[in-house]
């Protein structure tokens, strides 16, 4: 039987790193948590402001993880809703992308048209799209630097974390790589998909057709997951297998654990 907080959610909206694994290292108690709640049947649907990789990628290492079909549906990446919220802004766009392979995917399944950065900028191009490039070069910042002084392309971001955590500190992120293309430009960014902002949450509670009293976020960050949360007016659990544990921080989150199993002992608010 479901335990009392379990028993209360219908959607589990879960983090990646520091949720289901750490680096390379898989986090088998929160895992086995999570195989038993969707065994229980609670909907599990993987949320991340990493855009490196693309939604089918995730669902085959998710699959191998997690010992269930993980489906790309199941998966939302902070590139695949940057492409999403472009596409409904503003339609079908031509696009310069400062990310890599798994940002390019998402762009291109939403109908995007993806610029060549090796030939010469032509207007129009109606977004640069900033995501984490860990192979950002010199020449990608100028197409995109060209792209939204000469062509007044507005700035779409993946998500605006300026470090992503490794499995020893830490290393720049996609606020990094923006950083560059703002200083140069003096542009802001016009679109934010990723966490803190709620729309990744949202997103998926549109898409599943389930009211945010059903939904539960959990994550192991207070400044991306559980203020998504809080602004999306979602419960949320800050597990402190991640971040927050390794640097002692605690936020407001409805509920706070070691780990997912902890949740089976807790009560649920009132």
């Amino acid at each position: 039987m479901p335990g009392p907080v379990l028993g209360r959610y219908r959607l589990l909206l879960v983090d990646l790193d520091g949720v289901v694994w750490r680096g390379s290292r898989i986090l088998v108690e929160n895992v086995e948590w999570l195989r038993r709640a969707r065994s229980l049947g609670a909907e599990v649907v993987f949320v991340t402001n990493n855009s490196t990789r693309s939604r089918r990628v995730y669902a085959e290492r998710l699959t191998a993880v997690m010992g269930y079909p993980v489906e790309p549906r199941d998966v939302v990446t902070s590139g695949y809703a940057v492409a999403r919220l472009v596409r409904e802004r503003s339609g079908e766009s031509r696009v310069i992308v400062l990310g890599e392979e798994g940002l390019v995917e998402e762009l291109v399944l939403q109908g995007h048209l993806v610029l060549s950065i090796h030939d010469p900028i032509r207007c129009p191009v109606d977004y640069v799209v900033v995501g984490l490039d860990r192979g950002l070069s010199y020449q990608k910042l100028r197409a995109a630097h060209e792209a939204v002084k000469r062509c007044g392309a507005r700035v779409a971001v993946s998500n605006e974390d300026n470090v992503i955590p490794l499995e020893r500190g830490d290393a720049p992120g996609a606020g990094a790589v923006l950083a560059a293309l703002l200083a140069s430009t003096g542009a802001r960014p016009e679109l934010v998909a990723g966490k803190p902002e709620p729309y990744m949450y949202r997103l998926v509670l549109r898409e599943r057709g389930v009211e945010p009293r059903e939904a539960l976020v959990i994550g192991d960050r207070c400044d991306t997951d559980i203020e998504a949360a809080r602004r999306a007016g979602l419960d949320s659990v800050l597990v402190l297998t991640g971040v927050a544990g390794e640097r002692g921080e605690r936020c407001p989150a409805t509920y706070t654990v070691a780990s997912l199993p902890e949740l089976d002992a807790t009560r649920s608010p009132s």
